[in-house]
């Protein structure tokens, strides 16, 4: 979806993706393809930067940190009758990987999800297998709320179990004071 939603903190930006970032976040996703097993589809395709921009429901964002693109992130399936959005398709540079670029960039969507939209609860998924992303995705304030088995097909063709987290618009000051 086309939108002109941009968040920063000063230093992490996160911006409309356009078309003409695509080549650039090619180019970053391709020096680590190892990165991306854990993922049904990975960024390392044109058609997967596309369905980002086609998804009717969906925000995709290029990460920046200091005005160089770094990763990307969306918001998606955001439907305003049950109010909930899910944060997901997260990646960045392994470079960035550790320095808190992740942790900022879900603060600024998880203010916008809250406060912009007015969700009631946002979402965050991972495969079982992907012990880092549990850990950045509990270290955030989110609650696991359990395991979906079989749920998806990863790129490889393995089925995927996926740990479901949440954060509801209850729990969002507690976790807006975490991440300050």
């Amino acid at each position: 979806m086309q939108h002109d939603v941009t968040l920063t903190d000063g230093e992490v930006t996160l911006r409309p993706l356009v078309e003409a970032d695509i080549p650039a976040l090619l180019a970053l996703a391709a020096r680590t393809p190892d990165e991306w097993r854990h993922m049904g589809s990975a960024p390392t395709t044109e058609a997967y930067h596309r369905a980002a921009l086609d998804a009717p429901d969906t925000f995709p964002f290029v990460v920046t940190l200091d005005g160089e693109v770094v990763g990307a992130t969306r918001l998606a399936g955001w439907t305003a009758q049950h109010r909930g959005v899910e944060i997901g398709w997260s990646w960045l540079t392994p470079a960035q990987m550790g320095r808190g670029v992740n942790r900022r960039a879900k603060r600024l969507l998880l203010a916008y999800a809250f406060e912009g939209l007015g969700a009631a609860r946002v979402q965050i998924k991972t495969d079982v297998r992907n012990a880092r992303s549990q850990r950045a995705i509990e270290k955030l304030g989110a609650v696991r709320e359990g395991v979906l088995r079989n749920h998806m097909v990863r790129a490889d063709g393995s089925l995927r179990d996926t740990v479901m987290y949440s954060v509801t618009v209850e729990e969002w000051p507690a976790v807006r004071a975490r991440l300050a």
